[in-house]
């Protein structure tokens, strides 16, 4: 009886145990579940982001992709914008150059959202500017720097047989235009940037100028040069003969026919007109060095220096004949043209050096000239005056001819260089239709 009673007992407490088990087992599956639920429902854990690209108005912030994400939350300073959970990457677009951006993103399920992640602190770049000409002039087969600075190193990628690099520098063999790609590289301030220049390249020559033959590389017309200023004479002096350009105003030396009368009108902001203390016979030639201008009478050797209020004279002889003068303020030197050499002088005007200039073979007519870091560029007519003429470019200080410009616009008597750099002419058209020519031509861009 005892032990049937131990047996019941037993089977008891062995059935109790299994409910408590079933009971468990039914807790656990209630609570696996509930956890799937919530795992199934709550977003991946997004644990960092980082920046993978920056420009001027960008930056790219990429993530590795979580399990279960319906969006990103992307938020930069005072924005924010939501993107597919598809992606692994954003460029944010539309910044401001050169700012400060703090970035975070946010993994969101369909039905959770999860947490913010770090913020990743970054800076847009700056935008980088190639400085220099887009369009440019330069003689063939010389070395020439096309004066480009930027932030970053420059390339200059050659995209002609024609065109030599050679470091930072160019070389055209041929004449003709051309255009140049010059590339920047990118650093982790600024962004690369791309420039195209346009060079019109000159068929110059250097040769020595004694025995050299005329070679034409540029021809002059009224269509591409541009009228500065219309001139005209006064009191009997109504010839143009040679120009300077000071203190904001043109002052050109005008004779009579006979070279009896000469006057000095300045033509700025209203015209004035001088009567010079001393004869300056034909004033073939003009030019102004410091504070002071000089002027070569032609058919011999006077010379006339006076002061610019036109005051104090001087005059004296120079060991040759000369038709035209110009100071070249980089050599600190006179240039002198006439009608068998040229001539270089240094502030004493003794000689420095004097050499055959070309020769037409024909009749001419030698005018004025002018200088640009040691180059003379003189002007001569031809045997009719007004018909084509011609400006000749020598290397004074190496005796070479570089080639000439021919010119259709009446009898080109003078020349200067204005600020910019660019050739200006006084073209005599008879009194008819005299004026100032700015023409296309820029010494800047040549010789420098």
């Amino acid at each position: 009886m005892k032990h049937a009673k131990k047996i019941d007992k037993r089977k008891k407490q062995k059935k109790v145990i299994n409910v408590l088990l079933l009971l468990l087992f039914v807790a656990l599956f209630a609570l696996g579940a509930t956890l799937y639920r919530d795992y199934q429902a709550r977003p991946g854990f997004l644990e960092k982001i980082w920046i993978a690209d920056r420009g001027a108005d960008y930056i790219t912030v990429a993530w590795e992709r979580p399990r279960n994400v319906y969006r990103y939350v992307i938020k930069y300073n005072d924005k924010t914008i939501s993107v597919s959970g598809m992606r692994s990457e954003m460029r944010l677009t539309g910044l401001a150059e050169d700012t400060e951006y703090s970035i975070s993103v946010r993994a969101d399920s369909k039905k959770r959202e999860g947490f913010d992640t770090l913020t990743e602190t970054t800076r847009t770049k700056k935008i980088q500017n190639i400085a220099g000409e887009e369009s440019q002039m330069k003689f063939a087969n010389t070395l020439v720097d096309l004066k480009l600075n930027a932030e970053t190193d420059l390339t200059i990628l050659s995209e002609n047989k024609n065109m030599k690099i050679m470091g930072d520098k160019v070389m055209f063999t041929k004449p003709g235009d051309y255009v140049v790609t010059v590339k920047t590289a990118e650093s982790e301030d600024y962004v690369a940037a791309i420039k195209k220049i346009h060079v019109n390249v000159l068929d110059s020559v250097n040769v020595d100028a004694p025995g050299a033959s005329p070679h034409i590389f540029y021809k002059l017309n009224k269509k591409n040069c541009e009228l500065v200023t219309k001139i005209s004479g006064a009191e009997g002096a109504d010839i143009p003969q040679s120009f300077a350009y000071v203190d904001g105003k043109y002052v050109v030396l005008y004779s009579s026919k006979g070279d009896k009368i000469q006057r000095i009108i300045s033509f700025g902001d209203e015209k004035t007109v001088t009567k010079p203390k001393v004869n300056l016979g034909h004033c073939n030639g003009f030019t102004v060095a410091d504070d002071r201008y000089y002027e070569v009478k032609s058919l011999g050797p006077g010379c006339v220096s006076f002061d610019k209020k036109f005051n104090d004279y001087k005059t004296f002889n120079l060991p040759y004949d000369a038709s035209g003068i110009a100071y070249d303020e980089k050599s600190d030197m006179f240039f002198v043209s006439q009608y068998y050499n040229n001539t270089t002088y240094d502030r004493d005007f003794k000689v420095v050096n004097s050499f055959a200039r070309i020769s037409r073979n024909k009749k001419q007519y030698t005018q004025d000239c002018g200088a640009y870091r040691g180059i003379m560029m003189h002007c001569v007519s031809g045997e009719n005056y007004i018909g084509t003429n011609y400006i000749d470019f020598y290397d004074m200080l190496h005796q070479k001819y570089l080639g000439s410009i021919e010119c259709d616009m009446g009898e080109v008597e003078s020349l200067i260089i204005n600020d910019e750099g660019y050739i200006e002419i006084l073209c005599n058209n008879k009194g008819t239709d005299d004026g100032i020519w700015k023409t296309p031509i820029n010494m800047k861009m040549l010789i420098d």
